[in-house]
């Protein structure tokens, strides 16, 4: 029998286990370490799963980011309140538990997931930080804390019912855990935390220094708590952790007391909030089960939602109050055309003398557009986007358009969008052309709909209204 090695523990959680996960962690990487990247991109990669999406807007209009009563309807809004670092925080986490959480967790995983969540919380009392990066940082360190333990439980190999794995007695548990994994958990937790960089804080909690930082006694504290609390507020393992939190807060037994269960009410609120209903009755609140909310969608199927489009162009108008940025806007506006209108394909493409190209897209397929979607618009060409030009107004290229004026699709345009009914309208800056929005239904054989098309219009409209407003008021000196 071979020795048990942590790498290929480590390999093998990676690469059987959660695959997709890893190259969609190592995209968000990419995006926010990259000083080229803007917030486009960070909601092309999120907009791209709709169940992602759900639970992000959850997160970002959940008690702990969300302090306003005027709810958050779309991701390029959530990512400019949050920040980019922030919402890749709040990505990956809920990409992890997910995966970890599945179709039928097990019972363990579920309760390592109730103890990281209230972890995270009591970690953010005990900083107290007004930094926001901080703050989550040190969130994300205590929730995922017990990662490597939770992973291990998750693959399908082990045996869910080890005595000496969940032995209370540590050293039991740590000599079942070499003679299984060649390691610790912990050890297990900081590989899977190196190769997908969850954070230095994480790394560092894991094995402390002898002087460590505030965020990482922060999540250390977080983490005693949360396994002290499971034996109850008045036993003897509880009592030693609060004297500690007490002093490191400087509070004193009954103030320390009082915040931590505070603590461990809001976490149930946002472990509900990350789709993890199931872990909350494992965690000591005073909230119920019945409070937990529905399950996550699984369909894929982009559908028109009025009720949504008419809450988005409702933000839209309030961001353009509040000034925001073109680009910001422009973000909104597809978004509403991909979920609120269900065009599974949405682009703007700026004009830049003759030519036109995409900087802001969205839907499945369309990541090539960044670099492919270029054609020209000059006046020896003919194209859908020269076709369009020369209308003032949205137009929805049919079938019956397609058959009649093959003209209008040359091969550049086959190539790289297809030949398929589509939505095209122009944006205008003063007296010219800068820009137009194309829409698509690729995977759905290109059915469009007069209501989609309206829908499309009213977006493309509401965009030229509030490019409008914003230029008056940089001429005028507001902006």
């Amino acid at each position: 029998m071979s020795k048990p090695d942590l790498q290929t523990w480590v390999k093998n959680l990676r690469n059987k286990n959660m695959p997709v996960l890893g190259a969609v962690i190592a995209e968000l990487n990419q995006i926010t370490d990259s000083e080229e990247s803007d917030a486009s991109q960070l909601a092309e990669v999120i907009l791209r799963d709709p169940n992602l999406t759900s639970h992000v807007l959850r997160v970002a209009n959940s008690v702990k980011y969300n302090y306003s009563s005027q709810k958050i309807n779309t991701i390029s809004r959530a990512i400019v309140l949050i920040g980019l670092k922030g919402m890749r925080a709040i990505c990956i986490s809920l990409l992890i538990l997910d995966r970890l959480l599945g179709d039928q967790p097990k019972e363990r995983v579920i309760a390592l997931v109730a103890q990281g969540f209230h972890a995270a919380t009591q970690a953010q009392n005990v900083l107290q930080s007004s930094d926001a990066n901080e703050a989550e940082e040190v969130f994300i360190a205590a929730l995922l804390f017990n990662l490597g333990e939770m992973a291990f439980w998750m693959s399908e190999s082990v045996n869910t019912n080890n005595a000496d794995l969940l032995a209370e007695d540590p050293k039991r548990r740590k000599q079942a855990m070499e003679s299984i994994i060649g390691g610790s958990f912990k050890a297990l937790t900081r590989e899977l935390a190196k190769h997908w960089k969850l954070g230095e804080t994480l790394q560092e909690a894991l094995f402390p220094a002898r002087e460590p930082s505030a965020k990482v006694r922060a999540v250390i504290a977080g983490d005693r708590i949360s396994r002290a609390a499971l034996f109850g507020w008045e036993s003897p393992q509880f009592n030693k952790v609060l004297k500690e939190v007490a002093s490191l807060r400087g509070v004193s037994l009954d103030e320390a007391l009082e915040e931590i269960k505070q603590s461990a009410d809001k976490a149930s609120v946002v472990a509900v909030s990350y789709g993890a209903a199931d872990a909350c009755p494992l965690i000591p609140s005073s909230l119920k089960a019945g409070y937990f909310g529905e399950k996550k969608p699984k369909s894929k199927i982009s559908k028109a939602d009025p009720q949504l489009q008419l809450s988005i162009l409702r933000e839209l108008s309030s961001a353009t109050t509040e000034h925001a940025d073109v680009n910001t806007i422009f973000q909104m506006v597809l978004e509403g055309m991909h979920r609120g209108i269900g065009l599974e394909r949405v682009a703007i493409a700026f004009i830049n003398g003759h030519k036109v190209s995409s900087k802001y897209m969205l839907g499945e397929n369309t990541e090539h557009w960044r670099t492919s979607f270029k054609f020209d618009i000059g006046p020896y060409t003919d194209n859908i986007f020269t076709y369009a030009s020369q209308h003032q107004e949205a137009v929805w290229l049919t079938e019956e358009f397609m058959g009649q004026h093959p003209e209008h699709y040359p091969e550049d345009i086959v190539r790289i969008i297809g030949k398929l009914p589509a939505l095209v309208s122009v944006v205008r800056v003063g007296d010219r052309n800068a820009a137009f929005f194309y829409a698509d239904r690729w995977t759905y054989g290109g059915i469009l709909e007069a209501e989609q098309f309206e829908s499309f219009k009213h977006f493309s409209s509401q965009a030229q209204f509030c490019l409008s407003l914003l230029s008056n008021a940089s001429k005028s000196g507001h902006y």
